[in-house]
C-alpha cells in the first residue's frame, strides 16, 4: 500500500493530525475515570470537532496531506466525501447484517445470505441452549464482531458475557469516521454458521454504479480486472492477478455477478462478498467501505484510475433511488450523516 513519511507530509496535515493527537490523548486520560461503556464516545468527541475533521483524520494520514473533499480526486477522497456530502439511507440498510437480507429479497437476488436464526434487540435476551448446532453470532452495526458457535467449540455463558463485554459498547462508526454506521440499529443476529471455516473461499466483487470491475479473493488474496479501464494499471497492484474462472468458478460466477449487479445499482460503491464451501454458494454481506477507504493503493495513479469510475453526476439519481427503496422496506428515509453543504469550504480544510 502507498505510505507517507515525516518527509512526504504537508506542514499543514502535520499540524492537523498533530492538533487532533493532542485531543485524543488528553480525552484518553481523563475516560479513564469514566464507565468503561462510555469511554469511546467520550474520546471520540472530545477529539474531533466536527465530523469532516473524523471523516479526514484517517485519509489525512494515509495522504499525507488534508484530504480535499469539495474538489476528491483520488479513488478514497472521493468515497469518503460521500459520508459528508450524501445522504443515502440505502448505505445503512445495505451495511446493516439484519436488514440487508430484506434488501436482497427486494432486488431478487440469484444467490441469497445464509439462514438467519434470530434476532435479539436485547444482547442478553439469547439463550444459548437455542443455538443450532451451528452458528454464527454477530453485532448487526459493526465489522469484525462475531463469534462461532460449532461442534467441539460451543459459545459457553462465559465467552458469550466476553465477547458481550469486549464488543457490545463499541461504536463501529466512531473507529474509522464510517458514517453510514452510525444509523444501523445495534442488535445481536444469530446467523447459520458454514463449516469448516478454513475451506471457505470468499470472493468479492467491486462495483460501481452497478457495474462490477474488480474482483479480490480471500484467502488467496488475488485479484482480477473485469473492466479495460483497470486491466492498465494491473502492474500497480501488489498482489498476483488471478484468472476469472479461479476466482469466481461456475457454475455460479454469472449468479455472483448478477447479484453484485442488482445490489450495487442504486449504490456508488459497494463490494459484494460472497462464501464457496463446497458445491454451496452464499452471500456473505455488502461491504459499503472496503478498508475504510484509508488503506491507499500502491501507487498514485491507480488511485486517480479507480476514482474515474465513480461519475459523481449520477449521485442525485441514485440518491432518490434510495429513499424509494428505503421507504418501500420501511427503513428511514432520512440519514444522521451526509448532509454537509458541497460547497462547505471546510470540506477541503480537514472541517477546519
Amino acid at each position: 500500500m502507498m505510505t507517507t513519511s515525516a518527509t512526504t507530509m504537508t506542514p499543514d496535515c502535520a499540524l492537523f493530525l498533530e492538533r487532533i493527537k493532542a485531543r485524543a490523548n488528553k480525552a484518553r486520560r481523563r475516560a479513564r475515570f469514566l464507565p468503561r461503556q462510555q469511554r469511546q464516545a467520550f474520546i471520540y468527541d472530545q477529539t474531533f470537532q466536527n465530523d469532516i475533521e473524523s471523516v479526514a483524520h484517517p485519509l489525512a494520514e494515509g495522504l499525507g496531506r488534508i484530504p480535499d473533499f469539495r474538489n476528491p480526486s483520488t479513488y478514497s477522497e472521493k468515497l469518503r466525501s460521500l459520508y459528508l456530502t450524501y445522504p443515502n439511507p440505502l448505505m445503512s440498510l445495505a451495511a446493516d447484517k439484519i436488514e440487508m437480507r430484506r434488501y436482497c429479497d427486494y432486488m431478487d437476488t440469484p444467490i441469497k445470505p445464509p439462514r438467519l436464526v434470530a434476532v435479539h434487540n436485547d444482547p442478553h435476551d439469547l439463550d444459548l441452549s437455542d443455538l443450532p448446532q451451528t452458528a454464527m453470532i454477530k453485532v448487526s452495526d459493526g465489522c469484525k464482531m462475531n463469534i462461532l458457535h460449532g461442534p467441539g467449540m460451543p459459545v459457553t455463558p462465559f465467552a458469550y458475557r466476553r465477547f458481550l463485554r469486549e464488543q457490545w459498547h463499541i461504536d463501529h462508526w466512531r473507529r474509522h469516521g464510517e458514517l453510514h454506521y452510525r444509523d444501523i440499529p445495534k442488535r445481536i443476529l444469530v446467523e447459520e454458521a458454514l463449516l469448516p471455516a478454513n475451506t471457505i473461499r470468499e470472493p468479492g466483487i467491486h462495483c460501481a454504479f452497478g457495474k462490477p470491475y474488480l474482483v479480490r479473493s480471500f484467502p488467496e488474496r488475488r485479484f482480477t480486472p473485469l473492466q479495460d479501464e483497470i486491466l492498465p494499471f494491473a502492474r500497480d497492484y501488489d498482489r498476483p492477478i488471478a484468472p476469472l474462472c479461479e476466482v469466481l468458478p461456475e457454475p455460479w460466477r454469472e449468479a455472483m455477478l448478477e447479484t453484485a449487479r442488482r445490489l450495487s445499482a442504486p449504490l456508488p460503491h459497494c463490494r459484494i462478498d460472497f462464501m464457496l464451501i463446497g458445491d454451496r454458494c452464499y452471500l456473505s454481506e455488502l461491504t459499503l467501505s472496503p478498508s475504510g477507504f484509508f488503506k491507499l493503493h500502491k501507487t498514485p495513479s491507480l488511485e486517480r484510475r479507480r476514482a474515474e469510475l465513480y461519475d459523481f453526476g449520477l449521485l442525485p439519481d441514485t440518491l432518490a433511488q434510495g429513499r424509494r427503496i428505503a421507504a418501500k422496506l420501511g427503513w428511514p428515509t432520512e440519514t444522521s450523516f451526509g448532509h454537509v453543504s458541497p460547497d462547505d469550504p471546510r470540506l477541503a480544510t480537514g472541517g477546519q
